[in-house]
Order: C-alpha cells, then sequence, then structure tokens
C-alpha cells in the first residue's frame, strides 16, 4: 500500500504548486494509496478528519473566497475548524511498524516541522519512506523565503534516510546532491519526474488580444519572485505612454516582503496605473485569468520547477521568463520569450516587444499551441514505475 502524506493541501484551503501537485497525486493513484496527515501534537501520522478529506478532495467546494490566506477564518475561527484542530487522538497511526512490510509512505510535501524528527525511526520499519523534493530555495537564497529557513537545513539533511528522493527537476537534483556533499550526508537514490500540466480536459481556445492589452503574473507575493522589478518595468513603460494592464495573482505569506510589494502597487494604483493584485484564487479564477490575458510573465529569480510557465503554455498564452535553471528547463520548445528577468530595463524591453510586435505575439502563440504537455496518467504511469523499483 502506499501512504500518501496529505499534510499541507488537507490542512488548508490553498493552492500553492506543492498543493496543487499532493492533490493531483491524490486524485490519480486513487485506491492505490491511502492519505495520512502528519499530527504534530502527537508526533505521528493520522487518518483523515471529515473536513481535512474535503480540503484535500473538494478545496472550492463550499465557502472559498479570495482572500490572504483561505483557511485561516475556517481552521482557527470556525468551531468545525476548532474540533479539526484538537480531536485527532483517536485516529493516530501507531509509529510501531509503520509503513508495513510492502508499504511505501510517500512524502511530496515540504517538511519544514517535527515530520523531519520522525524519520530517523520511519527509516528503521519495515517498510519504505519516499520523499519529493521542490526546491532548495532557502539554502540558494536565504532570507528571502521564510522565517523558517534555518529548519530547511534540517529538512535537506533528513532527505538523506529517504530510500528514495524524487526531484521535480534536473537543477533541484543538482542542489540536492550537492548540499548532500556540503553537509557530509551520503547520497541515496534519486530520480528526477518533472511536474505534469495540472489542468486537465480540452485545451481551451485562444481568444484575440483584449485592448487595452492585459498582462498576468501568477505567484505568490515573495521578494525572490521579482514583483518589485516587474512593477519598474511596468512603470517605465507606463510613462512612456504604453497602455496596458497587470494582475496579479498569488498569496501573501511573508509579511515583510508582502508590505513592500503591496506598498508598491499600492503607489502605482494611486497614479493611476492599471494594476491590481487579485489574491488567492480558485483554479476554475485562474483558468479564466489565463485565458482573458494577452501574455503573461513570471520573473521570479529561480524555481524548483516554474509551474506557471507550463500553465501560461497550455492555455496558448506566452510567457516571459528567464532561462537560468528549472526556468529553462520548463520553458524551452516554445512560446517564452527569455530575458534577464533580474534587470527591470531587459524585462521592460521584453513586455515592450509583445506590446507593440502583433507578428512576434502571434508566433509565440503559434509556438505555444504546439507544446505538447505531460498528464496526470503519465505522471503516475512513470511514479508507479519507481515506487516499484524501491518496493518490488
Amino acid at each position: 500500500m502506499i501512504y500518501l502524506d496529505v499534510t499541507s493541501a488537507a490542512t488548508s484551503r490553498m493552492s500553492t504548486g506543492v498543493q496543487r501537485a499532493i492533490r493531483g497525486i491524490y486524485h490519480t493513484l486513487g485506491e492505490k494509496m491511502k492519505p495520512v496527515i502528519w499530527d504534530a501534537g502527537g508526533r505521528c501520522y493520522a487518518r483523515l478528519s471529515e473536513l481535512e478529506e474535503e480540503r484535500l478532495a473538494r478545496p472550492f467546494a463550499s465557502g472559498f473566497r479570495t482572500s490572504f490566506w483561505p483557511d485561516v477564518q475556517e481552521q482557527f475561527l470556525s468551531l468545525r475548524g476548532l474540533k479539526n484542530r484538537f480531536g485527532k487522538s483517536e485516529s493516530r497511526i501507531s509509529s510501531s511498524g509503520f509503513p508495513g512490510k510492502g508499504d511505501i509512505l510517500l512524502i511530496p510535501d515540504l517538511c519544514w516541522d517535527s515530520r523531519v524528527l520522525s524519520w530517523e525511526k520511519l527509516s528503521t520499519q519495515p517498510g519504505h519512506i519516499v520523499a519529493i523534493f521542490h526546491d532548495a530555495m532557502p539554502l540558494r537564497l536565504p532570507g528571502q523565503s521564510s522565517s523558517r529557513d534555518s529548519l530547511f537545513a534540517e529538512y535537506v539533511r533528513g532527505l538523506g534516510r529517504m530510500d528514495l528522493v524524487i526531484c521535480v527537476s534536473q537543477e533541484v537534483e543538482q542542489d540536492l546532491l550537492g548540499y548532500w556533499k556540503q553537509f557530509g550526508i551520503q547520497r541515496k537514490p534519486t530520480k528526477v519526474i518533472p511536474w505534469p500540466m495540472p489542468f486537465e480536459g480540452s485545451r481551451p481556445p485562444v481568444m484575440d488580444a483584449s485592448y487595452p492589452p492585459s498582462l498576468l503574473y501568477v505567484s505568490r507575493l515573495r521578494l525572490r519572485k521579482n514583483h518589485l522589478v516587474l512593477l519598474d518595468a511596468c512603470e517605465r513603460l507606463w510613462q512612456q505612454g504604453l497602455k496596458f494592464s497587470l494582475d496579479l495573482i498569488g498569496i501573501a505569506d511573508a509579511p515583510a516582503d508582502t508590505w513592500k510589494i503591496l506598498r508598491r502597487i499600492r503607489q502605482l494604483s494611486n497614479n493611476g496605473r492599471g494594476v491590481r493584485w487579485m489574491r488567492h484564487v480558485s483554479d476554475a479564477e485562474l483558468a479564466e485569468a489565463y485565458t482573458r490575458c494577452s501574455f503573461t510573465v513570471f520573473p521570479s529569480r529561480m524555481e524548483g520547477f516554474g509551474l506557471p510557465i507550463l500553465e501560461s503554455l497550455w492555455h496558448g498564452r506566452p510567457v516571459i521568463c528567464g532561462s537560468n535553471g528549472a526556468l529553462g528547463e520548463v520553458s524551452v520548445g516554445g512560446g517564452c520569450l527569455h530575458v534577464d528577468q533580474n534587470d527591470p530595463f531587459s524585462l521592460s524591453e521584453g513586455i515592450r516587444l509583445l506590446l507593440k510586435d502583433e507578428a512576434k505575439l502571434h508566433s509565440l502563440k503559434e509556438e505555444a499551441r504546439q507544446r505538447s504537455f505531460r498528464s496526470w496518467d503519465d505522471y503516475a504511469e512513470n511514479l508507479e514505475a519507481v515506487l516499484a523499483e524501491v518496493c518490488p
């Protein structure tokens, strides 16, 4: 049996890249797995409550509103949320003999919590433990990811106790191996399995660009995501008389970063610039935003994968982004305009090109439409084959 750690996806209505990936694995594997959640109070895994099952399977089913953190009110203020938070004792799974012989505990989450402390004992159990590693950003860019950066090194060390670590890109695998060597951790088996296209069904038709043109950036509000560089680049173009709007979609989960970005957005908005922050939205609203925009920008300094690039291309929308590391791995193949995303001038010139040159924009749209994408079925086939090697 595959036990799937769904902690962040079952305790939150948010839909970040990691949470969307967890939900995708959950839906794809179906009856081949059992979802479990980490109970920090009991320092063990537990079965899901009714509320957690709902968040995992249908995060936007009822009561969802765009907000900073969509799950906060339900999690901490409602009676249902409080009962869920403190009523775990009956559902706890004994850590003795878990995972059992022939079982695999698959951990696709980012684990900056007490789960890492449990891995030493889990690694001695009859079964196997496998993790999915998303990025080493807190080590590569200290101070720009979270106030818990100091815990991240312990997480990377803890991955050395896994039977296998699946990396989402070649760059992520290189980072992991590099930090294991730096920390004196003996190398464990690794595999690279990139994420599939999260949207399902037929691809939407490419609509004619609206006028004035509309740009879209999908990313949480973090300084390393280069929102300030993007806003400076756009202001340069607005000052020169170009007419376009910019929509930003993403959660605000780093107060120090968020304050600086929102202050700049407010300044530009007060000056009549067409910029708005749409906060966190549902998957349906996200798909609509992609369909509505003329093209997207993704000026993040670096990523473990870069899922919004694939999402944009799937919708037939060209992307302006960097070409370094995992960004280059995802964006190669057409539909993307590469720029130096850390330079406001380079970024503004890329935006100017797609705003002014209709032939270039059309050419990139055609390239985007010609791209093929891995489905969740493709991903599940790869994942199951790799897990079968770990536990035949």
